[in-house]
């Protein structure tokens, strides 16, 4: 019965890795495209490779621009300011696009 469990467990840190890393790129793309959040994924890519595998833990929270969202929302429970501000005006950019061409 042990290999069983075993082989279980190896299946669901697989999943938990190709999850997290589906997670990883939409919170990438949310980056770009602002009705989509960026964040929440990170967090989730984050919280799904700390399961699975600690080198892509690591890797995630050390990235030069990826890592800021999850730190910030770790040591601050909040999205930083920076962020907020140019996803709102992507945004309205959007709205006033989309109002003006349609």
């Amino acid at each position: 019965i042990l290999p069983r469990v075993f082989a279980f467990l190896l299946m669901l840190r697989y999943l938990y890795i190709v999850a997290g890393t589906l997670s990883l790129i939409l919170g990438v793309v949310g980056i770009f495209i602002p009705l989509l959040p960026t964040t929440p994924f990170l967090l989730l890519a984050a919280a799904l490779y700390f399961k699975s595998s600690p080198r892509l833990y690591d890797w995630l929270l050390r990235n030069r621009y990826l890592g800021v969202y999850i730190r910030n929302f770790r040591e601050y429970k909040a999205i930083p300011l920076r962020a907020k501000i140019v996803s709102t005006a992507l945004l309205w950019a959007t709205i006033g696009y989309c109002v003006l061409a349609v």
